[in-house]
């Protein structure tokens, strides 16, 4: 539980490894790190004490100190020049511009390894105070896409039948004027449409995906953390050549607890979106220039 501060993170520092430059106490966030003799030493910090993020581990020359707690373990530092160099502007914007969302898959599957790899990319994502407070449930082929359409589609129809004029006009109060209106003229027609092309054979949820995900998170995250991690997920599954489109209906199975269990998502989380995978059947050939709503520089 990421704000669980009750837990804390443990700095650990090899003296003989350690080169005093202190760069790890100047970037430490809390200041739990202090020096001491010249090295430095952990202590209880000006606020949450160390909460793992592992800015000491990142920025430290010589490798000399790790952390654990709250989800690290002393071994997750990664030496980064193994990896390259950073992609360049131009490169990201390769990527960004070429994204678009997909809804035609080829028959050929996605191998295990590549989603497990988009999963390490989207466990990425910032995530504000560690550790993740997202979850998610791969579905690593074409007949658990489908066990899982055929599961959502049993708790939209239970959800189709809840947004009633009776019901929501009783529920309101509870609810919301917003919430109710929302169900009523939105959730509820989408749900419809979903079922009625589900009847002839029309997969309009996942796209008969042969891969998908759904990001769930714990009480203490904000719901847009489902949505940062889905989307490092889906900009991953893009650098691999890989067709994506992100699912917001899924947020209707919330109310469906035997949905959760049968996905083995703890019943107090919330579900956020979900994200079809597949290997594209449609090949764009020019991008389209997408604006913000405004812009202002003050």
């Amino acid at each position: 539980m990421g704000i669980d501060f009750s837990v804390s993170g443990r700095p650990g520092v090899d003296r003989q490894a350690c080169t005093q430059c202190g760069l790890c106490i100047d970037v430490c966030p809390d200041k739990v790190l202090q020096a001491d003799d010249g090295y430095p030493r952990a202590g209880s910090g000006e606020f949450a004490g160390c909460i793992a993020c592992g800015h000491c581990t990142a920025v430290c020359p010589a490798g000399a100190i790790t952390v654990s707690g709250r989800g690290l373990t002393g071994d997750d530092s990664i030496e980064l020049t193994a990896l390259g160099e950073r992609a360049t502007a131009d490169q990201l914007e390769a990527l960004l511009v070429r994204r678009r969302s997909m809804r035609k898959y080829t028959a050929q599957e996605v191998d295990r390894e590549s989603l497990e790899w988009i999963v390490a990319m989207a466990a990425t994502a910032p995530m504000g105070i560690p550790p993740h407070e997202v979850g998610v449930v791969v579905f690593p082929g074409r007949e658990q896409v489908r066990q899982f359409t055929d599961l959502a589609a049993e708790a939209f129809a239970r959800t189709v039948k809840f947004c009633n004029p009776v019901t929501l006009l009783l529920m309101r109060p509870m609810l919301g004027k917003k919430l109710c209106r929302m169900l009523r003229d939105f959730v509820k027609p989408l749900l419809k449409t979903i079922l009625a092309h589900r009847a002839k054979g029309d997969d309009r949820f996942l796209y008969d995906a042969p891969a998908a995900m759904l990001f769930h998170h714990t009480p203490l995250a904000d719901a847009a953390d489902c949505v940062i991690v889905a989307t490092y997920a889906m900009l991953a599954a893009e650098s691999l050549g890989l067709g994506t489109c992100m699912i917001g209906t899924t947020a209707a199975l919330n109310q469906h607890k035997e949905v959760k269990q049968k996905l083995g998502i703890p019943p107090e989380n919330q579900v956020g979106v979900g994200l079809a995978i597949g290997h594209p059947d449609v090949k764009f050939q020019r991008g389209v220039r997408r604006r913000l709503a405004s812009v202002r520089f003050m």
